[in-house]
């Protein structure tokens, strides 16, 4: 597992996209097609190494990203207005 977290990271690094698919053939070495909760599994690999599974698809693809560091979220206070000038 930590080399898919290695090759996750550096395309998140050096790759043209701020997120990364990796394809059901890879997936399916670590978590098989018919393994139970296989979806949680992979975002629960995706949190320990500090990424989110942004997107996932059963035999397709999963898509990997950075996990958004809370602190520089903007804490959203009560109902939000939309103010037309």
């Amino acid at each position: 597992m930590k080399t898919l977290a290695n090759r996750i990271e550096d395309e998140l690094q050096h790759g043209l996209w701020s997120h990364c698919a990796i394809y059901e053939d890879e997936l399916q070495r670590l978590w098989p097609l018919d393994a139970p909760y296989r979806e949680v599994r992979i975002a629960a690999f995706a949190a320990k190494y500090g990424f989110r599974l942004r997107f996932y698809h059963k035999g397709m693809c999963a898509i990997f990203d950075r996990q958004p560091d809370e602190e520089a979220a903007p804490a959203i206070k009560g109902p939000q207005r939309a103010v037309f000038s």
